[in-house]
Order: C-alpha cells, then sequence, then structure tokens
C-alpha cells in the first residue's frame, strides 16, 4: 500500500483537503490500528482503578481524598499543591520521544537514580505525602496518583480542568531515568559569569533558549507549549535554598492560577543577583529571595524599591456606615486575609474571586477600609489605592453562621443574647457547635455576636471585646491557622524564566498570556492542554507511545495532524522528500522527532513509512504551533484518523 502513496500535491491549494490520497492514507492507518491486539488498544471493560482504561467517575473517592489534603497551613504558603503539580511536571519530563523511555508511565521516580536528579531535590516530601493515599487506594499506580493529584491540584487552585484517563504502570528500577533530561535553570551560562547587556540579559542566554528548546522538543513540544507550560506551571510555588539553592517565589500568590508570571514579566524591573550581591541602594538581597552560593537569579526590584507614592491613587475615605457588617462577596481574583487590620500584619490565608464570608465588624483605617472575617483575620474591601476587594451581598447570613466554632479567647455565655457581668460560665481552649444566631448587645454596646450552644448564648464577636471564637470552615481553618511562610511580597526569576522574555519567539507567546483583559483565560486554556499532554507522554492510550522496533504504524496519521492541526492552510507546505531506503526489520517506524527553528520557521514532525518509506516535513512559516488543538478528546482524534 505504502508503494501505492503519492503524497506530492498534499498541501496544495488546488487539492481537496479530504482528497482520495489523504484520505487513503487515513484508512491505511486506521486498518493498522483495529488489528492492533486489544490490550494495546486499552479496551478492557474492568472498573478497577489499576486497569489501563478506567472510568472518569471510578476516580471520584481518590479525588476527594487529594482535595481534602490540598491546602495545609504548616506547609508552603498553605497548600500542597504546587509542590504535587512539580511533582507530576518532574516525573513526566524525561520523555523522550525518540525511544519512547520516561515520562508519567512508570512512575520511576519512586527509584533512587531518578530521585537523585538535583532538579527533583525536595520532591521527596510530595511523594511520601502521596503515600497517605496510596495506602488507602492500593490497586492504583503511583503513576496515575501523581498526575492525578497534579490535576486536582490545578483545578483547586482556580486553573483549567483538565479531563484524567487512567491506565499508566508503575515500573521497576531498570526503567529509571538517569539525571539529565530536566531542564537547567543555568544551563548554557558560564559558571561565574555576572555579566549583563544593557537590557539586563546575562551574558550567555541564548544557549540557556536553546538548552529549553533542545529539552522540549526532545518531547514533541513547540514554543507556544513551552511558554505555556513554564508560565503556566511557574505562577505556583516557590523555590528553596536547601533543595534548588534558589530562594523565593515567582509570583505574589503562589497558590493561585492567574497570568501574573506573564504579567509580571513585562510590568516590572528585573535585577540579576547572586548570593552577595550588593543592591542599588547598598542593602544586602532580601532572604526571601536570595539564592545560595554559586546560584544566579532575577528578582524584582520594583517589589524591592517600592511603589513610588505618586503612582498610588488616593480617595477620601468613606463613612463608615457605608459598609456595615453583613455578607460580602471577593470581587478581585485573589485578597490576601491578615492576622491584623495592618498592611504588614502576617499573610493567615486568601480568599478568591466570587467567595462569600460574612464579616462580623467593618472599619476604617486612613483610605482603606477593612472587615473582620468570621473566621478571624482581617481584609480589605476597599483598599488604600481605591480598588473596590469586595461588594457587601446583605447582612450577615444566620444560617452559613452555624456550625462549628473554635475558642480563640475565654467565651462568655447567657441566658440570652445581652451580654452583662461574667456570664453563667465560659469557654475557653475548644471547640463547639453553633446551632443558632443572634445578633445583640454588650452592656449597652449594640453590634454582639451570639451563638447558641447547649449551656445558652455564647458570646462570639462584640466590638469592644473583639473576636472570642473563630468560625471553623472546611478546608480553610479545620487545624487553626498560622501566618504564611515567606510573604513579604519580593518576587524572582530563574534564567529560564527570563529568556521567555528574552527570546523573540517565546516573547511573543508571553505577550499574549500578558493580556490583562484576555491574558489568564487563554493561558488556562493553552496550559491546560499542553500539561495533559506532557502527563500523557509515552502512556499506552497516547499517540505518542512507542512501540517495540518504534512508534506504532497506526500512529501516523495521528502525529501527521498534530503537525498541521492549527496552521493556517495557506502556511502549510508539505514536500515530497526522495525516498529512504527501507528498514528490513519493520514495516513503520518514526525516522526523525525532531524540531528545528531555522530563520523563525519551525519545522514540525518529519514522518516515515518504511515498507517502501515516505518521507514528510511539514513546515509553518509562522513559528506556532498552536497547542489547542493538543487538547483534542479521544473522540475528536478519532474524527482525525
Amino acid at each position: 500500500l505504502g508503494s501505492k502513496l503519492s503524497l506530492d500535491r498534499l498541501g496544495d491549494p488546488g487539492f481537496p483537503a479530504l482528497g482520495f490520497k489523504p484520505f487513503f492514507l487515513h484508512f491505511f492507518c486506521l486498518l493498522a490500528a483495529l488489528a492492533r491486539k486489544p490490550e494495546r488498544m486499552g479496551n478492557s471493560s474492568s472498573q478497577k482503578l489499576d486497569v489501563e482504561e478506567v472510568d472518569t467517575n471510578d476516580f471520584a473517592p481518590v479525588r476527594q481524598k487529594l482535595l481534602k489534603l490540598m491546602d495545609n497551613p504548616d506547609w508552603d504558603d498553605g497548600s500542597y499543591a504546587p509542590i504535587l503539580i512539580r511533582l507530576a511536571w518532574h516525573s513526566s519530563g524525561t520523555y523522550c520521544a525518540a525511544d519512547g523511555t520516561g515520562g508519567s508511565n512508570g512512575a520511576t521516580m519512586r527509584h533512587k537514580l531518578e530521585a537523585g536528579d538535583p532538579e527533583n531535590a525536595g520532591l521527596h516530601a510530595a511523594r511520601e505525602l502521596m503515600e497517605t493515599v496510596k495506602s488507602e487506594f492500593p490497586n492504583l499506580s503511583y503513576a496515575d496518583l501523581w498526575v492525578l493529584a497534579a490535576y486536582c491540584a490545578i483545578q483547586h487552585t482556580g486553573g483549567p480542568e483538565i479531563p484524567f484517563r487512567g491506565g499508566r504502570k508503575d515500573a521497576q528500577p531498570e526503567k529509571a531515568i538517569a539525571p539529565g533530561r530536566l531542564p537547567g535553570a543555568e544551563a548554557g551560562i558560564d559558571a561565574g559569569v555576572m555579566d549583563v547587556d544593557d537590557e539586563g540579559r546575562i551574558k550567555g542566554w541564548e544557549k540557556t533558549a536553546e538548552h529549553i528548546r533542545q529539552v522540549f522538543y526532545r518531547m514533541g513540544f513547540n514554543d507556544r507549549e513551552i511558554v505555556a507550560l513554564i508560565c503556566g506551571g511557574h505562577v505556583y510555588g516557590r523555590c528553596h535554598t536547601e533543595s534548588s539553592g534558589y530562594a523565593g517565589a515567582w509570583v505574589e500568590n503562589p497558590t493561585f492560577f492567574s497570568n501574573e508570571y506573564a504579567a509580571d514579566m513585562f510590568g516590572d524591573k528585573w535585577v540579576l543577583v547572586g548570593h552577595d550581591t550588593k543592591m542599588p541602594d547598598g542593602g544586602e538581597v532580601p532572604e526571601e529571595v536570595r539564592p545560595a552560593k554559586g546560584k544566579r537569579q532575577y528578582i524584582d526590584l520594583t517589589k524591592y524599591e517600592g511603589e513610588a507614592d505618586d503612582a498610588k491613587e488616593t480617595r477620601q475615605a468613606p463613612d463608615c456606615k457605608e459598609f456595615p457588617p453583613g455578607k460580602y462577596v471577593c470581587v478581585s481574583d485573589w485578597v490576601n486575609c491578615r492576622e491584623g487590620h495592618e498592611t504588614d500584619s502576617p499573610i493567615m490565608g486568601r480568599f478568591v474571586k466570587d467567595q462569600e464570608i460574612n464579616l462580623v465588624a467593618v472599619k476604617v483605617f486612613g483610605t482603606a477600609i477593612r472587615g473582620r472575617a468570621e473566621r478571624n483575620g482581617w481584609v480589605s474591601i476597599i483598599a488604600s489605592g481605591g480598588k473596590t476587594l469586595f461588594e457587601r451581598k446583605g447582612d450577615l447570613d444566620k444560617q452559613m453562621l452555624k456550625g462549628s466554632y473554635r475558642a480563640v479567647a475565654q467565651v462568655p455565655y447567657f441566658d440570652n443574647a445581652k451580654a452583662s457581668g461574667g456570664g453563667k460560665g465560659k469557654i475557653s481552649g475548644k471547640d463547639f457547635q453553633v446551632r443558632d444566631i443572634e445578633f445583640g448587645s454588650d452592656g449597652d454596646e449594640q453590634g454582639a455576636l451570639f451563638g447558641k450552644i447547649e449551656e445558652g448564648w455564647a458570646l462570639l464577636y462584640s466590638p469592644s471585646r473583639g473576636m472570642l471564637a473563630e468560625q471553623v470552615i472546611e478546608g480553610y481553618n479545620e487545624k487553626p491557622r498560622k501566618a504564611i511562610k515567606g510573604q513579604s511580597g519580593h518576587q524572582m526569576m530563574l534564567i529560564t524564566d527570563m529568556v521567555m522574555m528574552w527570546d523573540q519567539e517565546f516573547c511573543k507567546v508571553l505577550k499574549e498570556y500578558a493580556d490583562e483583559d484576555t491574558g489568564t483565560d487563554l493561558l488556562s486554556s493553552e496550559f491546560g492542554g499542553a500539561f495533559k499532554k506532557l502527563t500523557e507522554l509515552g502512556c499506552p492510550w497516547s499517540m505518542n507511545k512507542a512501540g517495540e522496533g518504534g512508534v506504532r504504524s497506526s500512529d501516523v496519521a495521528l502525529d501527521l495532524h498534530q503537525g498541521l492541526r492549527g496552521v493556517p492552510t495557506k502556511h502549510r507546505e508539505v514536500q515530497n522528500k526522495q525516498p529512504m531506503q527501507a528498514a528490513a526489520s519493520c514495516c513503520a517506524r518514526r525516522v526523525d522527532t525532531s524540531c528545528t527553528v531555522m530563520g523563525g520557521v519551525q519545522s514540525a514532525s518529519i514522518l516515515a513509512f518504511a515498507c517502501p518509506p515516505i518521507k514528510m516535513a511539514v513546515r509553518s512559516e509562522v513559528a506556532q504551533g498552536n497547542s489547542a488543538d493538543a487538547t483534542a478528546s479521544e473522540e475528536q482524534r478519532a474524527n482525525h484518523v
């Protein structure tokens, strides 16, 4: 069949998009796909958690378990989400399209060789955390668990909802990948170099850009997907000197999905620092973003210098009566909840857009208006610069205020919702249940909040005594909240991050993601698609799955479409190449999967049949792989065939 195929006119504007020859190629590939063994097709009807293909609903109990452990005030920034995302990213990022080794299928970071990769430092904490889930679901593979945990983490933090497909198998130690396949933050930069050009770019950064492409092209990604993965991945978490040698978070809120990484790259000033660098004012590098000796990174000079006073909007503080206690909804992407009302008070947690809370007290502080939340802590309703962060929806919601409370001081209780004297008794140092809410007075002072308990009415809050008991909210403060570490506002970027702005092709995509109006939604969509692709590379059902002797012939058409999808017809050029000598031992194989950039023209997959082979090069005149279609469902992929 292969000898009869002639693709000299594929891509010709005058040749129908669904003409005979492309259809014939698709039909041949479909026949090959149907001829595959059932186990290779992943069509098992079993509903156990350890089979190649299962219904997504079967993972519901695992999802619930994962979501329940996601937030923890004792961990970095109060959330395990970033480190779980990193675990799946690094376990998947070892994939090699040329030989099918590495990738998420196998969970080989469990083994010493791969766990010892310097780029995986610190991930033992994530693997240990997953053991608590694995023990409850022993039939679930580590490989599936790690990826599912990352999907849950991304969705839990406001990122895209990524459809999960199970069926990964755990592999033995001999399948572990040796260090060297994951990106290196300073790759290509000579040791000790601190020289920068007029734009602040470290000498040799072009080699770092080349290194990034080598790593991602090896897996089969294009430039757009590279930026999506780095931009979406580095909006989460922070670096630690004890693990990587680098220090600090990329963004101000490292537990919430946004386009802040891209926006800050262009909107802030960045300066190269080492461990002993002196800042422009002669000061030391802030400890939160100070790298270990021998390491180099960029830090946000804008945050270090502070906003210029004349850059802040000023406004007259309205009367507090305009914002009485009540039920409020967050209208900003996220808002800090601080221990006290001062702007430098420790951050205890965060609220996100559309989240509703009850504020039991509202006060004016200069030009800002702040409220005290029912779960304790202060939020800004109106920021000092005049921005509205919360809007009032109505009076305090009695139904929402019922439930569990924790005494943060001695809580007196009375016969009714009028506090006088010492009361009938006091609750101290324990949780208690409130089954009804009433507003009353504390002496002559109105505005007190009471909760009905078995012994009477407990005084939860009063303007004079303050917060006596905080409401316990599931997913927020089942355990008493602690100040989140490292929340001084300083930010950092690795050299590999800065390359996203310095490299011309990367920068084009980064600017799209930085757009104030459309950037977050675009990034969410494209990061979701690229991350799904990353975590499915080499999996049993993946179009990138290499079989014995190479890629299956039935995958060739899919690879061809992967190269063509998203590229306008006028930019496509498919050329016939001279046939290569056939390999006698196999009927179909991939000849070359490298992706090169020459003068801004990015070539896609180079594929070949070997009986006799046909070599095809698909080139795009615009360097855009457009990963949007990479998120296509399995049904859509079938339609392509």
